[in-house]
């Protein structure tokens, strides 16, 4: 309650600093949950990708010989070679490597454009949809090849004007589809389950692949695969058998002249994000040094403006300081007093940028955010909801930095203060 009386009556007798200091936190503490934001839904645990910690990503092939190359997502024969009867991973998913934006109608409508993309049945079980209506479409339809399909609620009421589209008919690029589940909207920011339609994939039996090194083109093709874990500490494990599979495909390729460029596939979710093409390794650490530098120079510059005015303030209380260094009181108790004060105020600086920050990332959405894949743009809008900005780690790295930044603002300041001579700060020594 002291600490609460002495920072009340501090902002009201130096007010304009004050204010200063509560506004340069709120303004550092923004940018620096802008900047974990950005990270923070390209890689946590977010509905309805809430097992990112479970999955690895094998996004395509690159093949080249000395004469030749060539990249490409996978073809199922790439992925009968790579991904046939692992034993580590608990579900594989083959889905399509990006949407694909389509004309789709029904009768007496207008069509309308949505972003598509085929998937096998297990992307229901990887990925955690809430369904409206309905339900997901099966293996068995996948493996007839039954033209059904789950669409999203927004699509679901611009085709049919109400939400409980199971049962209904529409056409995906004139070819009759049945609508079997609606599940929510699912934001672009998601990346590898975001889609407004999803249907099955197109299968066929695996076949024993003759690598007689004739036409390796037949590797290429438009799927991706995800591979999802037991539990997070299976990860590892998980990697290094596909890691295996992989290595010994790119032998059996050698023998016949060609080789794979190994770009440390498969990925793990805050790798995959940073994927440049089929045929280049992302680099976690560049990026991690990248957003701690940046992080850095976010803090310190505002840090140093802080210091000066916590001098100033501090300046403005000598006679005081000087009362309770006279009456008895330590330096060390100046000093934490000091501390304290500074991180309620920047506390209360933090409290206000975290507010900021998330009101700028709801009205800035598009500008902010980047989804992992926007080869040929999306059909719904970029936004994001409350439950994707904030998160309880935003809020304890929002604590975090401002802790730090009542250590570097104030630090220096508390200690010149606590090492001040009672006589020179009664006589008014502003030394």
């Amino acid at each position: 309650m002291k600490l609460l009386k002495q920072i009340k009556y501090d902002l009201g007798t130096q007010p304009v600093l004050g204010s200063v200091s509560i506004i340069g936190t709120a303004l550092a503490i923004l940018l620096v949950m802008v900047v974990m934001m950005m990270y923070v839904i390209q890689t946590e645990p977010i509905a309805p990708e809430s097992n990112r910690d479970r999955l690895l990503y094998e996004y395509g092939i690159s093949l080249r010989t000395d004469q030749m190359s060539g990249s490409s997502h996978l073809s199922h024969d790439a992925i009968d070679r790579l991904y046939g009867d692992l034993t580590t991973p608990e579900v594989i998913c083959i889905l399509s490597s990006s949407t694909s934006p389509r004309d789709i109608a029904v009768t007496g409508s207008n069509p309308i454009m949505a972003d598509t993309r085929a998937a096998d049945q297990n992307v229901w079980k990887i990925f955690d949809y809430t369904f409206i209506h309905g339900a997901p479409y099966t293996s068995t339809d996948v493996e007839t090849g039954n033209k059904v399909a789950v669409i999203t609620e927004s699509v679901a009421r611009k085709l049919f004007s109400n939400a409980d589209a199971v049962g209904q008919t529409m056409r995906i690029m004139q070819e009759p589809y049945t609508v079997v589940g609606v599940v929510k909207d699912v934001s672009p920011l998601m990346g590898w389950s975001y889609a407004q339609i999803w249907y099955p994939v197109e299968t066929r039996s695996a076949s024993k692949l003759d690598l007689d090194g004739s036409d390796v083109s037949r590797y290429f093709g438009e799927y991706s695969v995800i591979s999802m874990a037991r539990s997070a500490d299976d990860v590892e494990e998980m990697r290094r058998e596909i890691r295996s599979r992989n290595a010994s495909f790119a032998n059996e390729l050698k023998a016949i002249g060609w080789e794979r460029d190994d770009t440390d596939f498969p990925y793990t979710q805050e790798a995959v994000h940073l994927l440049g093409g089929t045929n280049r390794a992302p680099d976690i650490k560049q990026d991690r040094m990248i957003r701690w530098i940046l992080l850095g120079i976010i803090l310190i510059i505002p840090a140093i403006n802080l210091s000066s005015m916590t001098q100033s303030r501090l300046r403005r209380r000598r006679h005081e300081i000087g009362v309770r260094r006279a009456f008895g009181a330590t330096r060390g108790s100046i000093m934490r007093d000091i501390l304290a004060e500074n991180l309620v105020v920047t506390l209360i600086g933090g409290f206000i940028g975290l507010v900021l920050s998330m009101l700028f990332a709801w009205l800035f959405t598009a500008f902010l955010f980047e989804p992992i894949d926007n080869w040929e743009g999306y059909s719904a809008e970029m936004t994001v909801d409350f439950t994707m900005i904030f998160r309880w780690s935003i809020f304890g790295w929002t604590l975090l930095f401002c802790f730090i930044l009542n250590i570097l603002s104030a630090g220096i300041p508390a200690w010149r203060a606590s090492r001040v001579d009672p006589v020179d700060a009664l006589n008014g020594d502003s030394k």
